[in-house]
């Protein structure tokens, strides 16, 4: 089998023709719709082919349990998503961080400032609190506070962090979970909310890879040029997304792996982040020299 392989291989290059090498492809966590978010991947997906010299495509993800077996079967090569589900691929599938958001991921859970009732998350065992469906990564955080999980706030699913804001102040939740600097757009003086918690730092949201498609050095040319002016033109939509800081919309930076070690255990008890077994293949298996 082997040498028909080569001989076919031969035969090819002879007549000047190169064997076909397999798509790679680029997906993101489900997020938006489908004209969202291939307004956001697609220049991406489009800038990275012409680096690499292989078609790169975008693939769209419209929902958690498709996309987690998709990743555990190795059908991705390469991800924009969340700190902990970039944390679960590098202990369980040894992916590689590339680049990553440059501002600190920073969890809160606001209240209505004029509800005295609700100070702390004891407050909210049993009562509603608006916050996207798990494996969102503010609402594993928050569940992850209670040491008892029959004691937990209801978490009423919510698209959005802005659709979350608004549910407490209208009165839908009696709090909602939510990044600190939506927070702080939503209610830039603290007039309509405070916040009764605010979690320790995580490094942010990452674009990282797999290490069985790419080599160290692919992996290093790939992080060079999207940390270029060319490559921040290709994720001009995403740093919009998720890098603006007041009028300010920010570059990314350098990520490594060390910096996203433990943060998957907060996945523990979520289905479909358990440990893989032996034979999940951790990247479609074609290394890219």
């Amino acid at each position: 089998m082997e040498k028909r392989i080569i001989i076919v291989t031969a035969v090819l290059l002879v007549l000047g023709l190169q064997p076909a090498l397999a798509t790679i492809t680029l997906t993101a966590a489900p997020r938006g719709t489908i004209a969202e978010e291939t307004a956001t991947y697609q220049p991406i997906a489009d800038f990275l082919t012409k680096v690499l010299g292989e078609k790169v495509v975008y693939q769209y993800s419209d929902n958690w349990l498709s996309y987690q077996e998709n990743v555990r079967q190795g059908l991705y090569d390469i991800i924009f998503d969340g700190p902990h589900l970039t944390s679960w691929r590098i202990q369980y599938l040894g992916w590689v961080p590339l680049v990553k958001l440059p501002q600190p991921h920073v969890w809160v859970v606001v209240a209505k400032k004029g509800n005295m009732g609700v100070q702390n998350l004891d407050s909210l065992v049993g009562r509603l609190v608006c916050s996207p469906a798990p494996p969102n990564f503010g609402t594993l955080t928050l569940e992850s506070e209670y040491s008892n999980p029959v004691e937990l706030p209801e978490i009423v699913a919510t698209k959005g962090w802005k659709n979350g804001y608004n549910g407490v102040m209208s009165g839908k939740c009696l709090a909602a979970v939510m990044p600190l600097t939506s927070w702080h757009a939503f209610d830039p003086t603290g007039s309509e909310s405070r916040v009764i918690f605010q979690h320790a730092p995580f490094p942010n949201q990452a674009l990282s890879v797999s290490s069985t498609r790419f080599s160290p050095d692919v992996q290093n040319k790939i992080r060079d040029a999207l940390l270029s002016p060319d490559g921040e033109a290709a994720m001009e939509q995403l740093r919009m997304r998720y890098a603006k800081v007041g009028d300010r919309i920010e570059q990314l930076v350098p990520a490594t792996s060390q910096e996203y070690v433990g943060i998957d255990s907060i996945l523990k008890d979520t289905y479909g982040y358990d440990a893989p077994s032996k034979t999940a293949e951790a990247g479609s298996g074609v290394d890219r020299q």
